[in-house]
């Protein structure tokens, strides 16, 4: 037989899909699990955006493949809304409508690098980060955060990260897995520090809508106006609600745009037409009912925060924005207060499996000993799954 692709070795699978389809395969089987793992909100896709659906799948002229770089009145509305919320300017044709985020940040990295140039990426980081780096041929290089600098890196850190083969820095604030936002003066310092190395900022702004304390992050898309060293990803899965409808989408430069349109068209040919429509109804119908989510969500945020603050063996962050938190629990990983328990990848298995609850392990986001635990969940299951980890935590010695 065969060999495959050396790939196979290098690359990893996403720990966060891992963790959510275990815990919905152990509900189906009828044990009460709870799962903090998925990136999603709990909520529903509004209803207006699903009647606009209906209407497109009913019409013919959606049945037949559209622009590869998406559809005209969806580009156009990403680039009226960019303004209006993210407070910089760009054209429709400096948009590529992809599908999902994950898309987006793959097809970006490999349209700007070449074979083993260099990826900043600050830990702990969204699992897809570094494998979209591989996939695209390049290499990851990681600089360190920690929970005392509420995981944020410095000037300092990126300047002994670079050498003549760096080519982006990976940027999303507020942050997952943490939900650290940088404080304005904080990112524009970074901004202009990348800029002036002409080094590409990838920036992931998908959470822009859920900053809960303080200032928003500005985009870099606000200081380098022309895009000459921005590319940014965004989508509709979190805002929205629409995990599942898969359409994200990247803005960029023409020249990027240009391989990154060549990309998709033989990647994929164009995102589902029904799913254009219903993102361009998401993105028309304005911020009211993302604005009820953001309430929601930090509401379950402070409940989260207080709970985690008072569970031994814990030491919890305070996260300003998205929909996670990123307690320390290196306390309980010493493989004698829980049996075998040496990892929090180990912890996650023993809790799934003795209480019932799904988190992710810090190794996936390049920090072990820590738990990436969302609040995107409804009340009850909220409240009941970190009672449970609190009890369990209350139990050892």
């Amino acid at each position: 037989m065969p060999d495959i692709s050396k790939i196979n070795k290098t690359i990893l699978p996403s720990a966060t899909m891992e963790i959510t389809a275990k815990a919905r395969e152990l509900k189906a089987l009828g044990k009460p699990i709870i799962g903090f793992g998925a990136g999603e909100p709990d909520f529903p896709t509004p209803d207006y955006i699903i009647e606009d659906a209906k209407k497109a799948a009913e019409n013919p002229i959606y049945h037949k493949y559209s622009p590869v770089n998406g559809l005209p009145s969806l580009r156009e509305e990403i680039a009226r809304t960019t303004e209006k919320y993210s407070n910089y300017k760009v054209s429709p044709d400096s948009v590529l409508v992809t599908n999902g985020g994950k898309q987006a940040i793959i097809t970006a990295f490999i349209s700007v690098l070449n074979r083993e140039e260099e990826v900043i990426i600050p830990k702990p980081y969204w699992t897809t980060y570094p494998e979209s780096v591989k996939i695209a041929g390049g290499k990851p290089v990681f600089v360190e955060s920690d929970i005392r600098s509420d995981f944020k890196i410095t000037i300092e850190q990126l300047e002994k990260a670079k050498n003549r083969k760096t080519k982006v820095l990976v940027w999303t604030s507020p942050s997952n897995p943490t939900g650290a936002v940088y404080t304005p003066k904080e990112s524009k310092e970074i901004y202009e520090w990348a800029f002036s190395n002409d080094i590409w900022i990838l920036s992931d702004e998908l959470y822009e809508h859920f900053v809960y304390e303080g200032e928003c992050t500005p985009s870099p898309a606000t200081i380098d106006t022309n895009l000459d060293n921005t590319i940014i990803v965004n989508g509709v899965s979190k805002a929205y609600s629409m995990t599942g409808w898969r359409v994200g989408w990247l803005i960029a430069n023409d020249k990027v745009i240009n391989v990154a349109n060549k990309i998709q068209s033989h990647g994929v040919s164009n995102v589902s037409n029904i799913s254009q429509v219903a993102a361009k109804s998401a993105l028309e119908n304005g911020l009211e009912e993302t604005l009820k989510m953001k309430k929601a969500f930090n509401n379950r945020r402070l409940f989260a925060i207080d709970i985690l603050s008072k569970t031994e063996f814990v030491t919890t962050n305070i996260p300003k924005g998205a929909f996670y938190i990123y307690p320390d629990v290196s306390a309980v990983l010493d493989g004698k207060k829980i049996k075998g328990v040496s990892s929090s990848y180990d912890l996650c298995n023993w809790l799934i499996e003795k209480h019932h609850i799904a988190f992710v392990p810090g190794e996936a986001f390049g920090t072990p000993g820590f738990l990436r635990c969302s609040y995107a969940l409804g009340d009850k299951d909220l409240e009941e799954g970190l009672s449970r980890l609190h009890d369990a935590f209350s139990n050892l010695k």
